[in-house]
């Protein structure tokens, strides 16, 4: 291969999009799996030469109606740069630059969320029987297994699976799961423009959106968020078919990596989020 030319590749199958350029100096590869996507819009807001765009409602990707894609990507305008997938949340965009994901790699910023398990802290319930109340509260099914093995109480979770939204913590009875988020922040509803419509409780991956039941007399918020595993991750917003709700993040978690000439092309988007 001569060291001006650049070769093109696009493969589209039925569960994903794979986007490859190779040139002399590297090779970088794009792969969007649909079925990880929530919609949510990060890839979308941090797409520094706009070729993504938001697709189908998030009413329609919660029930996966087929043939429907939450994002989609212009490959004639795709540079490669890896800032999608640096800030998925879900995994649903990975980049690979000479087959280095650039989530894992120094070279490239990156957001940082972290999972502390403290196995002297797991227990047994009071009665003895296994706890397992933070796999019962995981959206994701990340926790695959709680409970006992052998005399110890213990927990076996998939950290690809994981989206750090803290629902485990918040379940556990005995303090021993700790998780750091992304974003710091705030979900907002306007009541009185949300019609009550339930899209937004349908696409939210941690559950933390819910439509509480009421009396004739009462006159509770349409939509309640429990903000503590709230990931703000924005697919609420985007999906809301009214806009009667605001993502407000005030804080963003990340690592600038090795100081690179693209970090603080990255950081800018971190920030921008």
């Amino acid at each position: 291969m001569h060291e001006d030319e650049l070769r093109y590749r696009v493969e589209l199958e039925h569960t994903k999009l794979v986007f490859r350029r190779e040139s002399a100096r590297e090779t970088r590869e794009l792969v969007y799996e649909p079925g990880r996507c929530t919609g949510c819009g990060l890839c979308y807001e941090a797409c520094p030469v706009d070729a993504i765009s938001l697709g189908a409602t998030g009413a329609a990707v919660a029930r996966g109606i087929e043939g429907l894609i939450p994002v989609e990507i212009d490959t004639r305008r795709c540079v490669l740069c890896g800032m999608c997938a640096g800030v998925c949340m879900f995994r649903a965009i990975s980049v690979k630059v000479d087959g280095e994901d650039v989530r894992e790699s120094r070279k490239f910023p990156r957001l940082v969320r972290a999972f502390l398990f403290e196995q002297q802290k797991c227990a047994p319930k009071e009665d003895g029987t296994p706890c397992d109340e933070c796999m019962k509260a995981c959206p994701t099914g990340a926790i695959s297994f709680a409970g006992l093995k052998g005399k110890v109480n213990t927990i076996e979770r998939d950290d690809s699976v994981c989206i750090f939204c803290s629902s485990c913590a918040h379940a556990c009875p005995t303090g021993a799961i700790a998780v750091e988020k992304v974003f710091e922040g705030e979900v907002s509803i306007d009541s009185d423009t949300c019609t009550g419509c339930g899209t937004c409780v349908e696409i939210c991956p941690t559950r933390a959106l819910s439509m509480p039941r009421r009396k004739p007399w009462e006159k509770p918020p349409k939509v309640e968020v429990r903000q503590e595993v709230c990931i703000l991750c924005g697919a609420c917003r985007h999906s809301c078919p009214v806009d009667a709700i605001q993502v407000r993040r005030d804080r963003v978690n990340y690592d600038r990596g090795e100081q690179m000439s693209w970090t603080r092309s990255w950081e800018k988007t971190f920030r921008r989020l």
